[in-house]
Formats: structure tokens, C-alpha cells, sequence
């Protein structure tokens, strides 16, 4: 029994010794195998890094670019409602144009009916005095009717210089407009 418990107590010691290699060789291999760790979570950790400044930078160039098509959007709104109010105003002058041609003909129009009246009115004095002096030649007027005579030619005269006076305003207005 001694050979039996001698060989057992071999065993066990040849046991632990190969036990104990492997153990040494698995800390020795851990401790390769935790720098080749180390070295694979930096360049990780590096490369994520870049990778995340990269993205910032790509996200900054994106709000950059962003803000820049917003200006450029602005700018093209603004010079639309530029165009519209420049337009609007084309308009407004363009009416007002037309309006003060208008005005101008109107103006030209009544100087002309004025001066046509004037020129009928003097025409009508004309035939009145002709016709009173006719009569008066003749003898056929009573004093009564000659005095009739006198205040119907004096009213005509008289309705003659208003219109004269109506004719100066109208082409004042008129040369005011041109």
C-alpha cells in the first residue's frame, strides 16, 4: 500500500505541476492577450473619437450649409417683395399718370367748349347790337325799349367777361397740369 499511496502522491504532484504551468502560460497569455486588448480598445476608442469629430464637423457643415440656404431663401424673399412693392409702385405711378393725362384732356376740353362759347356769345352781342342800332336808326324804338335794349346788352357783356374770367382760370388750370 505504500507503492499505492507513494504513486497517488506522485500523481498529485505531477498533477499540480502541470496544473500549475498551464496557469502561468494561461496569466502570461491573459496578460498578451490584455494588452493586445488594451492596444485594440485604444485604437477603438481613437478611431471613435475621429469618427465622432467627423461627424460633428459633418454636422456643423450640414447646419452651416443649412443656415446658409436660409439666408439665401431670405434674401430671395426679400427681393421678391422688392420687385412686388417696386411693382405695385410702377402701377400707382402708371394710374397716376394716366389720371393726370386725363386730367390735362378734361382741361383742354373745357378751354376749347369756353373759348367756342365766348366766340358764340360775342357773335350773339354782335347781332343784338347790329339789330339795335338798326332800330335805332329807323326810329322805331320808344325810350323804354331802347333802355330794354341797353340792359339786354349790358346782361350779354357782362355774361361775356364771366366767361372770360372762367377761360383765364381754365388755362391756368391747364398750364398748371402740363
Amino acid at each position: 500500500m505504500k507503492i499505492k499511496v507513494t504513486v497517488f502522491f506522485i500523481l498529485i504532484l505531477s498533477l499540480q505541476f502541470s496544473f500549475g504551468q498551464e496557469i502561468t502560460d494561461s496569466i502570461s497569455t491573459t496578460k498578451i492577450k490584455t494588452e493586445k486588448q488594451l492596444e485594440l480598445e485604444k485604437a477603438k476608442i481613437k478611431a471613435d473619437k475621429e469618427r465622432l469629430k467627423t461627424e460633428e464637423k459633418a454636422k456643423k457643415d450640414l447646419e452651416k450649409a443649412e443656415k446658409e440656404r436660409e439666408k439665401a431663401q431670405n434674401k430671395l424673399e426679400k427681393a421678391e417683395k422688392e420687385r412686388k412693392k417696386a411693382d405695385k409702385k410702377r402701377e400707382k405711378e402708371a394710374k397716376k399718370a394716366e389720371k393726370a393725362k386725363d386730367k390735362r384732356e378734361d382741361a383742354k376740353r373745357d378751354v376749347k367748349k369756353m373759348k367756342n362759347k365766348i366766340a358764340d356769345q360775342r357773335k350773339d352781342i354782335d347781332k343784338e347790337k347790329t339789330k339795335f342800332e338798326k332800330s335805332q336808326i329807323k326810329g322805331k324804338l320808344s325810350p323804354n325799349d331802347e333802355l330794354k335794349w341797353k340792359e339786354k346788352l349790358l346782361k350779354k357783356e357782362e355774361k361775356l367777361r364771366k366767361q372770360q374770367a372762367d377761360l383765364e382760370k381754365a388755362e391756368k388750370k391747364l398750364s398748371k397740369l402740363n
